[in-house]
């Protein structure tokens, strides 16, 4: 039976046949490297890729896996460490930051100039909550300028005006400057709320790295995730006290019954003894 080339796709009449895992033949003048058309014969190691073949050399410098940070590849001897999907030489495993060389077991993060390590991590959270505090203050301040500048404008055109529409526009205008910016509530999904309460059941005080890993699932800012931990806590901390205030309720109420009854019983003894030193006075 004959077979076809995989490279130009005709019939094989030739004495002998290039065969290629798994199950490819070749013409002996079609079997050549993509990158650098060196013919690969039966001395040299052929590689195939998306059918596609290719010598040793271009295929190591195509397709081997390097170091995500030197972009070096890696020997039979070296030692690697694993990060998600990448890997990297042990020297090269450090915090950007920082510059040191994690071991492994130690706690990392990865974000998009590199790897943290958790040091660097929680005070790189502190300085953007920070930044953010700062720039919501700027914010507010701001807003209340222009508030008290629109302000301004109508009590210049108030004057002009009689005394009755002067009288409304200074009950406007107090009306806005007591009134407060309100803030935009974040909706969260059924997916979203599943993620944080999983996470809450095991540890409701979750740290840096761990509220790191929620930012990543659920796609929410960690100001968001921040205060609904908090507002959590401070719901199952109210619900505990209410449950304990119920139960001491019902036990002052069993401590009551107890007591009542515990009374009713020595009147009835009492009211007996004297009815039968009644009965036999009489008697």
């Amino acid at each position: 039976m004959l077979s076809n080339c995989a490279g130009c796709g005709s019939e094989i009449l030739d004495q002998y046949i290039m065969k290629v895992y798994p199950d490819m033949s070749w013409h002996a003048s079609c079997l050549k490297c993509y990158e650098c058309n060196q013919f690969l014969n039966e001395s040299s190691t052929c590689f195939v890729r998306q059918d596609k073949t290719y010598c040793k050399k271009d295929y190591v410098r195509l397709f081997a896996t390097r170091c995500r940070l030197c972009q070096a590849e890696f020997k039979e001897n070296d030692l690697v460490m694993r990060a998600r999907n990448h890997i990297y030489h042990t020297d090269c495993f450090r915090c950007v930051a920082c510059h040191r060389i994690l071991s492994s077991g130690e706690e990392y993060c990865i974000r998009e100039k590199g790897i943290y390590c958790k040091v660097d991590v929680i005070s790189i959270d502190k300085q953007e909550e920070e930044c953010l505090g700062a720039s919501a203050k700027t914010n507010y301040r701001s807003a209340r300028n222009n508030i008290s500048n629109n302000n301004n404008s109508s009590n210049n055109r108030s004057n002009n005006s009689s005394n009755t529409t002067r009288l409304s526009t200074l009950r406007t205008t107090s009306h806005k400057s007591d009134h407060k910016a309100t803030r935009v509530r974040t909706v969260l999904n059924e997916k979203q709320l599943h993620t944080l309460r999983t996470c809450y059941g095991a540890n409701p005080r979750p740290d840096a790295l761990m509220k790191e890993q929620l930012v990543e699932m659920t796609g929410l800012s960690p100001r968001v995730i921040r205060v609904w931990f908090q507002n959590k806590r401070c719901k199952d901390k109210k619900r505990t006290q209410l449950l304990k205030q119920i139960q001491q309720q019902q036990q002052e109420k069993v401590c009551h019954l107890f007591l009542f009854n515990y009374l009713i019983g020595w009147l009835v003894v009492i009211l007996d003894i004297k009815t039968d030193e009644l009965i036999n006075c009489l008697l």
